[in-house]
């Protein structure tokens, strides 16, 4: 088996020794430029470890000898998935490696947008030290709205319980037992925007997601409220978001993510004071991506052993 690494990945000399025991192993360490390249690393590969380049229908039905994608993620959506099923391709992917560290992430972000903590930072730098202007709220007794209540969403609840928050929770498919559970409740997605001091987000990109929140729900939101995402950029309007952080509509945004990523230079929301926002950070901490590539390379021994696991 041709085993190709085609982007950066979080690579230990375990990994490496496992790979080459499992195939004969090729490693990019750097992003491809261009599709073209991105075509050429995979030409002959069997199997592909992908962490971040997007696997289109033309890019895997170009690799012939493609027989599986492991992908160094959550989500699915880095590949075609309706392309690679139509090649025979399996296709599998990481859950649940970072929950402790994107449920600590979300709270980071709250605390940083419901402190100003980013305002702060950049007031003493600047040579002052008047501690006035930075009035700030506390998260207890505050209403947090989970967005999204699989795994993260439902460490997100239990780490805002220890905070004394009220916690609301929607979800297309819910759990009753788990928030009974941890001590949160279900209601619709107009209640949940409406009552809620915080919103954080935590649902995968899918077509249904798409734009989730946009100017209508953001409406819907206390004045003041607060938006936070660590989930996918596309899940929220970013046109409407920045209309409404302009006119305070919104107190204040925590994105880990963006629509767009990289984001362009003139990204709009770049000069607003009333954001935090980090390069899709909230999954990187040394322990989660350990885990991560111990499942994706566990994923591809599977394959070979004829028993496919964490198939997307």
């Amino acid at each position: 088996m041709k085993i190709v690494v085609v982007d950066h990945v979080y690579l230990e000399e375990k990994h490496l020794k496992k790979l080459q025991s499992l195939g004969q192993l090729k490693v990019f360490k750097e992003p491809p430029e261009t599709s073209d390249e991105l075509k050429k690393r995979m030409k002959e590969a069997d199997i592909v470890i992908v962490g971040w380049s997007q696997l289109t229908k033309n890019i895997i039905d170009s690799a012939k000898n493609l027989k599986m994608i492991s992908i160094w993620a959550t989500t699915c959506h880095y590949a075609d998935l309706e392309a690679a099923r139509e090649g025979g391709v399996t296709v599998t992917h990481v859950p649940g490696y970072a929950t402790e560290s994107v449920a600590e992430y979300t709270f980071a972000l709250l605390l940083a947008s419901f402190r100003k903590l980013n305002l702060a930072d950049k007031h003493v730098r600047e040579g002052n030290f008047d501690w006035r202007p930075f009035g700030g709220r506390e998260l207890a007794e505050k209403t947090l709205g989970i967005i999204g209540t699989g795994t993260i969403g439902c460490r997100v609840a239990e780490i805002a319980r220890a905070f004394r928050m009220q916690v609301l929770g929607y979800d297309k498919y819910p759990n009753p037992k788990r928030a009974e559970e941890i001590g949160f409740r279900y209601v619709d997605l107009d209640t949940l925007l409406e009552n809620s001091d915080a919103v954080t987000l935590h649902v995968t990109l899918t077509s249904e997601t798409e734009r989730l929140i946009g100017k209508k729900e953001i409406a819907i939101m206390k004045n003041g409220a607060v938006i936070i995402n660590t989930s996918q950029g596309k899940v929220v309007d970013e046109e409407a978001l920045v209309e409404a952080l302009k006119s305070n509509k919104l107190s204040f945004a925590g994105l880990d993510v963006l629509e767009e990523e990289p984001p362009p230079k003139n990204n709009p929301l770049f000069k607003l004071s009333n954001t935090v926002l980090s390069p899709h950070i909230a999954f990187n901490t040394v322990e989660a991506e350990a885990r991560c590539t111990d499942m994706c390379v566990d994923n591809i021994a599977k394959f070979i052993e004829g028993k496919p696991q964490n198939t997307c």
